[in-house]
């Protein structure tokens, strides 16, 4: 895979639109992509005490994730090293990780506790058939899993984004509602889309009427970008009334979108926080989840602001699904390949593509000059 990309933005060109058209790129993106950055799989709450566990599919790998008899969460290849069976399913408790295959039993720290009828076999090393680990990480109420062990830490991924998000009390919030949507987009048509403003006066008319468009601006940084805008009201319908939080006193009135590649968006405004996990499906269909966190989530007089803004995100995600399903089209067109950008409003669908073209050329670094 090789495509130019000019490293400024003013003489820029667009991806080529076979990267969203071509079934083979999807291929090469979850070897060169997915695998090797943080994907985020699930929450610390659904590994709370020692012997729970869940499974993942992480870009087609299944993962088992899992806090052991020591109490430390770890992940692994779901895969028995036996015959490639799994060892795990969906989700609970239990003391050991069983074959669903063979009978092969595992400790929750991976390691191989027993190998029925195997007696006779010579030379096994015991250690080498443990689980294979994967990484993974947490923030906040997020778990992450990178199948890259030299991949840079989810420390480096974040990047400022725990500091400038203290005074939200992220690690205070809990789960209260999962929405999941399929898309007839490739999942970076969709991305795309996330990462500028400049489509917001045309298709968002209502979230236009929410936010201080002229102030809206778009920071980047190494492996994440941040959108800014500026909320006109603490009473907007779109983000569920009063300030829940304590900010520093430099702390604007306004949402912030952090975008973290490739995939996983952070929507964090008034005391609240949504995810959104943009997982490819097919080179032309993407499934993205969405999941709300709330300070107090559990109290039932939060129930009325998390309908309220859970109706706003439903208009705009269904403002989103049509516009990325005809740009899909377009981008199959004979009539199109690459396009330009806006210097003023596309800087961070310019800095995902960087990325992008970073992942999966050959030539690591080197752009055009």
């Amino acid at each position: 895979m090789d495509f130019s990309f000019n490293a400024r933005i003013e003489h820029a060109y667009t991806l080529p639109s076979a990267l969203y058209t071509d079934p083979a790129c999807l291929a090469l993106e979850r070897e060169r992509v997915f695998h090797r950055t943080w994907q985020l799989v699930g929450r610390t709450e659904q590994v709370a005490r020692i012997g729970d566990y869940f499974t993942v599919d992480v870009a087609g790998e299944p993962v088992v994730v899992a806090r052991g008899a020591d109490d430390q969460v770890r992940a692994f290849y779901n895969v028995c090293r036996h015959r490639a069976g799994p060892v795990a399913l969906e989700q609970g408790n239990r003391q050991t990780f069983v074959c669903y295959y063979h009978g092969w039993t595992y400790n929750l720290d991976g390691s191989l506790r027993h190998a029925p009828e195997f007696e006779e076999v010579q030379d096994v090393d015991r250690r080498a058939m443990a689980l294979r680990p994967v990484r993974v990480e947490s923030w906040g109420p997020l778990l992450f899993v990178n199948l890259d062990p030299d991949a840079p830490s989810l420390t480096e991924f974040l990047g400022d984004i725990p500091q400038r998000t203290a005074g939200h009390r992220i690690g205070e919030m809990r789960w209260a509602l999962r929405k999941d949507y399929e898309i007839a987009c490739n999942w970076k048509v969709y991305v795309d889309n996330y990462l500028e403003g400049y489509h917001i006066p045309v298709v968002h008319p209502g979230l236009y009427r929410e936010i201080d468009y002229d102030a809206y601006r778009v920071e980047t940084f190494r492996y994440s970008s941040l959108q800014h805008s500026p909320i006109r009201g603490a009473e907007s319908r779109g983000y569920g009334g009063e300030r829940r939080y304590q900010p520093g006193p430099d702390d604007p009135p306004d949402a912030q979108y952090y975008w973290v590649f490739p995939n996983l968006m952070l929507n964090i405004y008034l005391g609240q926080m949504s995810t959104n996990l943009v997982v490819p499906l097919s080179h032309d269909r993407t499934l993205t989840i969405f999941e709300w966190y709330f300070l107090d989530a559990d109290v039932p007089e939060t129930r009325q602001k998390i309908d309220q803004v859970v109706k706003f995100g439903d208009e705009i995600q269904d403002e989103d699904i049509f516009i990325c399903e005809h740009v899909q089209r377009g981008l199959n067109s004979r009539s199109y390949d690459r396009g330009r950008y806006s210097v003023k409003r596309e800087n961070g669908v310019y800095h995902f593509h960087a990325l992008v073209h970073e992942f999966l050329c050959s030539h690591v670094h080197t752009l055009e000059r």
